[in-house]
């Protein structure tokens, strides 16, 4: 009846990565479930950097703040870029066939 407590690191942090890698997949699934290599090497990069960041946190590293920043300021923004070219350029594709 009171629902599943859910930690506030996981509703903070990790749920909206969970809906962030949903939508960053889009491409993928517009091309059919095809991943190219350089897909494949982005998403296991961004897994690389969610792992390193679940590890600064853990043990509160005083790199954290810097690399949290670079995330915010560098990467998102690159992200929603590449995710825009990509997901144009898969819809143009499909339009065309």
């Amino acid at each position: 009846p009171a629902g599943i407590a859910v930690s506030p690191a996981a509703r903070g942090f990790d749920l909206p990565i969970m809906v962030v890698v949903a939508v960053v997949c889009l491409p993928v699934f517009f091309t059919g479930g095809i991943i190219s290599r350089r897909e494949g090497l982005a998403m296991l990069a961004y897994y690389a950097a969610y792992t390193a960041y679940l590890l600064l946190a853990a043990s509160h590293h005083e790199a954290l703040p810097l690399f949290s920043a670079t995330m915010l300021y560098f990467a998102v923004p690159l992200t929603l870029l590449t995710l825009g070219m990509l997901s144009l350029r898969a819809l143009r594709k499909r339009n065309k066939v």
